[in-house]
C-alpha cells in the first residue's frame, strides 16, 4: 500500500502504473505523514503494519529479524530497527531516548559504529519511519493523533503505549539506509509540534522516561560534538559527562 500525499511531479502517474500487487491511494492534497499512516491503516489487511517512509531505502534480510521479535517478546508496541544515513557512514536511529528536560533523540545519531549487534533491545520510542506494529493494537489505541503534523506522532504513539504496559524493541540486525528529512515541508512544524509533545506528555516523561534514559541520553550527546559540534550545548555536554561518571542522579522535574 502506498500513499501519495499529494505529489504534483509526476509521481501520481508513476504509481498508476505500478498496478498488482500494490495498491495506490492518492491525495488531492498534502495531509502529512499522521492521516496518510491512518488512512492506510483503516484500508490494511495484514495482522501487522509496517510503516515505511519514502526515502528509507531497504536489502536483504532487515524484515525477519523485526518479525521475530513478535515471536520471541511479551507486550510488544513498535519494532523498530537501526537507520543509517543514506550515502555515508553514519547512523542515524538505533531507538529513543528522553533527555532530562523531555525532549526525544535518536541514541546512535552520528555513530561510526554499531553497538547491540546480535541483540533484540528495549527503548523508550522508535522512530516510525520504518517500524511495525500489530494492526489490532494500533487500531485500539486510535492510530497516530493528526495533531502532530510531520513530527512527534510516533513518540507521542509510544508514549501512549507505554503507559498501558508495552515495550518497543530494536531488532539491531535489521539495518536501512534513510535519506532523512528529503519530504518537502518535513520541518515546518517542528517547533509547534515539540510544544504540543510538551504540553501534552512533558511532566510525564520527566518523571518516568527521561529518569529511565539518564545513561543512555548521556551516552549519545557525548558523541555529539563529533558530528555537530556547532549544535551542542556545553552546559549539556557537561551535565552528560556528570552521569556517565555517576556523578550525578537525575530527579524527577
Amino acid at each position: 500500500m502506498i500513499a501519495n500525499d499529494g505529489s504534483v511531479d509526476g509521481t501520481q502517474e508513476f504509481l498508476d502504473k505500478l498496478g498488482e500487487p500494490y495498491r495506490i491511494f492518492h491525495r488531492s492534497h498534502s495531509v502529512g505523514f499522521g492521516k496518510n499512516h491512518n488512512w492506510l491503516a483503516e484500508n490494511a489487511k495484514g495482522e501487522y503494519l509496517l510503516f515505511l517512509n519514502n526515502d528509507a531505502f531497504v536489502s536483504g534480510n532487515w524484515l525477519h529479524p523485526m518479525l521475530s521479535v513478535f515471536k520471541n517478546q511479551t507486550n510488544v508496541g513498535f519494532v523498530g530497527n537501526v537507520q543509517r544515513l543514506a550515502g555515508t557512514r553514519r547512523y542515524d536511529h538505533m531507538g529513543v531516548v528522553f533527555s532530562p528536560l523531555g525532549n526525544p533523540r535518536h541514541y546512535g545519531q552520528g555513530f561510526f559504529h554499531r553497538p547491540f549487534k546480535g541483540e533484540v533491545r528495549s527503548w523508550s520510542a522508535v522512530t516510525a519511519a520504518c517500524c511495525l506494529i500489530k494492526s489490532s493494537l494500533f487500531r485500539e489505541y486510535g492510530g497516530f493523533d493528526e495533531s502532530f503534523v510531520n513530527g512527534c506522532e510516533d513518540v507521542d504513539l509510544c508514549l501512549r503505549l507505554n503507559r498501558e504496559g508495552f515495550s518497543h524493541f530494536v531488532a539491531h540486525d535489521s539495518v536501512i539506509d534513510h535519506v532523512k528529512g528529503a519530504t518537502t515541508g518535513r520541518k515546518d512544524r517542528n517547533e509547534e509540534n515539540f510544544e504540543l509533545l510538551m504540553k501534552k506528555w512533558g511532566p510525564s516523561i520527566r518523571e518516568n522516561e527521561s529518569l529511565n534514559d539518564s545513561f543512555d541520553h548521556a551516552r549519545t550527546y557525548l558523541f555529539r560534538p563529533f558530528f555537530k559540534p556547532l549544535g551542542t550545548n556545553i552546559k549539556k555536554f557537561l551535565d552528560a559527562c556528570l552521569i556517565i561518571s555517576r556523578l550525578r542522579k537525575l530527579s524527577p522535574r
